[in-house]
């Protein structure tokens, strides 16, 4: 049995991501300029998952209350919209990371299980192989004396993968695909395990990257972390 909760309200927050390390040779006002209007993150919100909450599903409310005493188990939502028509510099990529703390530190937050773990676009490809003179490898340009054979495969491109599973510092990285810019909405969902009697913060950093003509990182460091208690 699938148990669904209601998707909450998360709140709405428009990140401006400040750069980071300026590019050597860089003007003034571009080393400082920050991104903004291209990434809104909703949330994060939580949930206890208790044997109450679990309730739908006998089994899973058994080993929430088999657990009680060892762990909790917190649903841990949020959401990351990149604005819906792309903009230039067009996004490269986009990194949501979570670090988990608690106290006390042992047995150590983890994050139990994250959705989605993998999104990827097939995306077919056409490369040709040529040999020259001496067996040597040769470029796309080459045209005298050489052999060459065609091989077309589809190549699986990770749109969004999920990062740091089973460890304290769980994260989702966004990448621009052949098929896909970076755009819409992608809700993110993790269960946080941690000692039964622990009070819990969560803390997000997102980065993104874009092209300016090289490769530029910026990244905002949320500044309330999230709070998961324990206790009832």
């Amino acid at each position: 049995m699938l148990i669904e909760f209601p998707d909450p309200r998360l709140p709405a927050h428009e990140l401006v991501l400040p750069p980071d390390d300026a590019l050597r040779g860089e003007p003034d006002d571009a080393a400082t300029t920050p991104l903004a209007g291209r990434i809104t993150l909703g949330g994060p919100t939580a949930l206890r998952l208790t044997a109450h909450e679990l309730s739908a599903d006998p089994e899973l409310a058994r080993y929430a209350a088999a657990e009680a005493g060892r762990h909790a188990y917190h649903l841990v939502r949020l959401a990351v919209t990149f604005a819906p028509t792309p903009q230039r510099p067009r996004l490269e990529f986009a990194h949501v990371a979570l670090n988990v703390t608690s106290k006390p530190d042992e047995p150590a937050p983890v994050a139990h299980s994250m959705d989605p773990m993998r999104i990827s676009d097939p995306v077919e490809i056409s490369r040709t192989r040529r040999l020259g003179p001496q067996l040597s490898l040769l470029g796309a340009d080459a045209s005298v004396g050489e052999i060459g054979r065609s091989v077309q495969y589809t190549s699986h491109q990770p749109l969004v993968q999920a990062l740091g599973l089973q460890s304290g510092s769980p994260a989702w990285e966004f990448r621009r695909t052949r098929a896909h810019e970076l755009s819409g909405c992608h809700p993110l969902s993790l269960i946080v395990r941690t000692a039964a009697d622990a009070v819990t913060e969560v803390t997000l950093t997102v980065s993104a990257g874009v092209r300016i003509p090289l490769l530029r990182r910026f990244t905002r460091r949320l500044p309330d972390p999230l709070r998961l208690e324990a206790t009832l």
